[in-house]
């Protein structure tokens, strides 16, 4: 039974253009959250610098993996935080407790996430950067 209905959703028909159009909204929908959310450019101009700095300091694989896992979940964090605050505005404009309280525990996870990434990025920058100032 269940090898049948494995079987069946491994034969469904697969449709490029409807993984062409999934590809579009998400990057639609990248691009809207650059233009339309301060945080999440600053996000995006940090994530640049640090992987200059990773290629700079020449840290490993592993590490640039690690690094860039932390910066995946803060971006992810900031467009759910974003979706979050755009359904609650929909629900009530006008001000109301509870919408605050989803909304600033949205944004509190946007913090922990930062905070998190910064520990990671001090904790992989670090030696490094102590190599290098010990050699001037």
């Amino acid at each position: 039974m269940l090898s049948a209905m494995i079987w069946g959703f491994l034969m469904q028909k697969f449709s490029i253009r409807k993984l062409i159009r999934s590809f579009h909204y998400a990057f639609r929908g990248v691009i809207t959250l650059l233009n339309d959310q301060q945080n999440a450019r600053i996000h995006a101009t940090i994530t640049i610098i640090v992987g200059i700095l990773a290629y700079v300091l020449d840290v490993g694989r592993v590490e640039v993996a690690v690094l860039f896992m932390a910066i995946i979940m803060v971006f992810a964090m900031e467009i759910m935080n974003t979706a979050v605050e755009k359904i609650c505005d929909l629900v009530d404009e006008n001000e109301n407790a509870k919408i605050r309280f989803i909304k600033d525990g949205m944004a509190g996870a946007v913090l922990i996430a930062s905070v998190i990434a910064v520990v990671v990025a001090i904790l992989i920058f670090l030696p490094p950067l102590k190599l290098l100032l010990n050699k001037i």
